[in-house]
């Protein structure tokens, strides 16, 4: 069973405020502080902070009138994707994108929307635009990477199922780091992480993958849940595969080694030559010593 909905759970509107990491701790630091600058340092910045909210907030109040029908065909997408009518709203999106052919909001989105529809590759290269297109603007959202990894598992082949592994962990890490803000990423990063290693055939890393998914899963849902009864199934399964994939790699590497042994005992058994005699060093080394014996008693001979 799989529990993905990338339209679904990643369809956005408008782009994601990303919080500095760096802010926050120098935040942070200067509550710590106890010193004059800090202090005023901390007043400038909450002072600049209320005036970049107040000029927000005046802009979110007056939204100019392109803004308004851009968010206006968003909000008709939305509700034709709610409707399932993501032909349409894939129609609506590409008449967008060719206003904004850069646009990483609708890039997302129209990936999304190829990825309800099962066109893997379309979407595939749709996430990848939109991914570019938010590192020129410096605002990446990890959406678009799960939506890429996403579509990349499902295609298949070791080169992909590698990539989407790549992609996968690294959104596991950005949603750990949110910590309680992050659960259900971490937990939706988990499931997915496993089915794609179960792909691999990495039964013993996807046993672990599901332990986890599993885990929080139970606290998020409860123990009954449809969903952990499926996990805990896919769990069962990964741990029997995993003890099965090692009893077959320790037989087959025992049968490698006793290959060669089998071999030599049976050659010995049937009385075949031994390595010297078939390369003929002991036959030379035979001639050697009689012609050398021969030589030596007629120079015997001679001084009798």
């Amino acid at each position: 069973l799989k529990f993905i909905c990338v339209s679904r759970s990643f369809f956005f509107r408008r782009r994601p405020t990303l919080l500095s990491c760096q802010r926050m701790s120098d935040v942070a630091q200067d509550k710590e502080d106890t010193s004059n600058a800090c202090a005023t340092e901390v007043k400038e910045d909450e002072a600049s902070d209320k005036q970049q909210e107040t000029q927000s907030a005046s802009q979110s109040k007056n939204p100019s009138k392109d803004q308004k029908e851009r968010d206006d065909l968003l909000d008709a997408v939305m509700g034709l994707m709610k409707e399932q009518k993501f032909g349409k709203a894939a129609a609506e999106l590409r008449k967008m994108l060719r206003k904004e052919p850069e646009d990483p909001v609708l890039l997302h989105n129209l990936g999304a929307i190829l990825t309800e529809e099962c066109k893997w590759e379309e979407a595939e290269e749709t996430f990848y635009n939109a991914f570019e297109a938010q590192k020129k603007i410096g605002e990446v959202n990890y959406a678009t990477l799960f939506g890429l990894a996403t579509v990349l598992t499902e295609q298949g082949g070791t080169g992909k199922l590698m990539q989407a592994e790549a992609l996968f962990r690294d959104y596991l890490e950005r949603a750990i780091a949110q910590e309680e803000h992050g659960v259900f990423e971490t937990y939706r990063g988990f499931t997915s992480l496993a089915e794609n290693l179960g792909l691999q055939k990495r039964w013993s890393e996807a046993a672990e993958a599901y332990e986890q998914s599993l885990a929080l899963g139970t606290r998020m849902f409860g123990e009954a849940h449809e969903r952990n009864v499926a996990q805990s199934a896919l769990l069962d399964r990964s741990r029997r595969l995993a003890r099965l994939q090692k009893y077959m790699r320790v037989g087959l590497w025992a049968a490698t080694a006793a290959v060669p042994i089998v071999c030599i005992y049976m050659w010995n058994y049937v009385g075949g030559p031994s390595i010297r005699e078939m390369l003929g060093f002991l036959p030379l080394s035979a001639q050697n010593g009689t012609a050398a014996g021969g030589d030596v008693a007629k120079a015997h001979g001679g001084e009798l």
